[in-house]
């Protein structure tokens, strides 16, 4: 069954943060999820904060801004589908710093 977008924001991001604290320190930005469709909204994934954070909400400070659907985002974070064939078929939508995008892929794996 696949999980809705809010679980991977109140579980996944959160745990992998606790046990990756390197990785906020390698990526250093903001990133804002703009979720479409059934258990969409927007949550804000820190990473310019000590420890990190993750919030519902946006963020003033997005450094880059993912929006995709509900559906695909589960499947990107289950690893049924491919971030960058997402990308490419318009199904992902990236608006800010793009290299900063590229960086999002060492939280999600």
């Amino acid at each position: 069954m696949t999980k809705a977008p809010k679980e991977y924001f109140d579980t996944f991001f959160p745990e992998k943060l606790a046990a990756n604290p390197d990785l906020v320190t390698n990526i250093n930005a903001v990133f804002q999820f703009e979720i479409e469709g059934e258990g969409g909204g927007t949550w804000t994934v820190d990473l310019a904060t000590e420890g990190g954070a993750v919030n519902e909400g946006p963020s003033d400070n997005a450094g880059c801004t993912i929006a995709m659907n509900g559906e695909d985002f589960a499947a990107m974070m289950e690893k049924t589908a491919n971030p960058m064939q997402l990308y490419m078929s318009q199904k992902l939508k990236i608006t800010g710093n793009m290299a900063l995008a590229l960086k999002l892929q060492e939280l999600i794996k």
